[in-house]
């Protein structure tokens, strides 16, 4: 749009570059706020496209019927056109944007309706599964691309809700297809029922065995979601990790053999962390769970999409609770497969801030009977163990561990 630049064409042809640019600025400050012009009240509550043609051309009429002075430098008689030509460029702006919003919107459907196609062909093999899959996956892509202001921005949200109920029917096929090798294995346990298996791949593809099912108890591996917990808390708070905080007598129990943190003393909160990671310190766990607080503590878990990991009791060893906010009133500690492996997956993603604290602890695992043991096992230069945290009480054997097979990384929980 050539006439946007004539104001400045003009001036700079008059009393030179400086003058003309200086002069010019001047102008673009005192220009009056356009958003107060009627044209754009219209631009901004228009409710079709029609709408929008008529006062697009509306305007351009009126430029092109303007003739605006030449060789002057009374640029007050330039502000009209300045003035106009950007009105007729924002609402060149806002047509564009439509234009480019109703592709999307077409593509979106067109993407749909090939996805509901192959849905049609009746074939379950996972080839065509997976292609429906993607074909909603790249419908919804469209959609997301339609901004909030546009016209179709109802349209596309509603859209979104049908298109993401049917990309949640064929992941859940893709799943459930490609997750049978874990029912085998947990057949053959003998115990089917009692197996929880949980494998990712480093991208967030994920299968499972009764994943989504929470296990007895989850044991130590609570322990996991409330180092996530404390490192969105410091991140948040802007809490330095080398703060130090008391250790409450009213938190002592039972511990593991040699673990390293004790009541009636002060350490870091990073030393608290790692410790009830590395060691699977219980005495430090029940300190953190006072520290970020039960609420605040379930809160955190649930923002990060963790709905079924709740926090609402304390840890005891051998046999003895700590004497002081034991527990939230709100049950047993609960967790899913799926959940703890979504959870290593982002430690080792980098997803969130902190995240290298927890990893560091992780390789760190004292625990070695029973992941870094089924690793070794295997005897494989292609298959090394990255880490891991361990659980395990009169209800519950679990690990949840992270692995390097040449050069990829998967997640297991079982």
């Amino acid at each position: 749009m050539r006439w946007l630049f004539y104001p400045l064409a003009i001036a700079l042809e008059t009393t030179g570059f400086t003058v003309g640019l200086a002069a010019v600025y001047s102008t673009l400050a005192l220009a009056p706020d356009l958003v107060a012009d009627p044209r754009l009240t219209q631009m901004a509550t228009a409710t079709d496209m029609d709408t929008l043609y008529l006062l697009d051309q509306a305007v351009e009429a009126e430029l092109a019927a303007m003739e605006p002075p030449r060789f002057t430098q009374d640029y007050a008689a330039l502000r009209p056109y300045y003035d106009l030509s950007q009105v007729a460029y924002q609402i060149e702006q806002r047509l564009t944007q439509e234009q480019t919003a109703e592709a999307d919107y077409d593509r979106a459907q067109q993407l749909a309706a090939q996805a509901i196609a192959t849905r049609s062909q009746g074939s379950e093999d996972d080839q065509t599964l997976q292609q429906e899959a993607f074909l909603w996956d790249a419908a919804l892509t469209q959609l997301d691309q339609i901004p909030e202001e546009s016209l179709l921005a109802a349209a596309a949200a509603e859209k979104e809700l049908e298109y993401l109920a049917g990309a949640e029917g064929v992941s859940r096929q893709v799943a459930t297809a490609g997750s049978e090798f874990l029912a085998e294995i947990a057949a053959d346990t003998g115990r089917p029922e009692a197996i929880r298996i949980t494998l990712c791949h480093l991208s967030g593809v994920c299968r499972d065995w009764q994943g989504d099912i929470p296990p007895a108890s989850p044991a130590s591996l609570i322990k996991l979601p409330i180092a996530v917990a404390l490192m969105d808390k410091v991140t948040r708070e802007n809490i330095d990790l080398d703060t130090e905080i008391y250790v409450e007598p009213y938190n002592w129990t039972e511990n593991a053999q040699g673990a390293k943190i004790f009541v009636d003393r002060t350490y870091s909160l990073r030393e608290v962390m790692v410790r009830m990671i590395k060691e699977s310190n219980n005495i430090a766990t029940n300190q953190l769970v006072d520290y970020i607080g039960w609420d605040d503590l379930n809160q955190i878990l649930r923002d990060r999409g963790f709905p079924n990991t709740t926090v609402n009791t304390k840890l005891a060893g051998d046999s003895t609770l700590p004497s002081v906010n034991r527990n939230s009133g709100g049950g047993p500690n609960t967790m899913t497969a799926n959940e703890v492996t979504e959870m290593m997956r982002q430690v080792y993603t980098f997803e969130h801030p902190g995240d290298e604290e927890i990893l560091d602890a992780l390789v760190g695992q004292y625990d070695w009977d029973f992941g870094y043991r089924a690793v070794t096992s295997l005897r494989s230069d292609r298959v090394a163990w990255i880490g891991e945290k361990t659980g395990q009480n009169s209800k519950v054997i679990g690990s949840t561990l992270a692995v390097k097979i040449d050069d990829q990384r998967y997640f297991l929980t079982v």
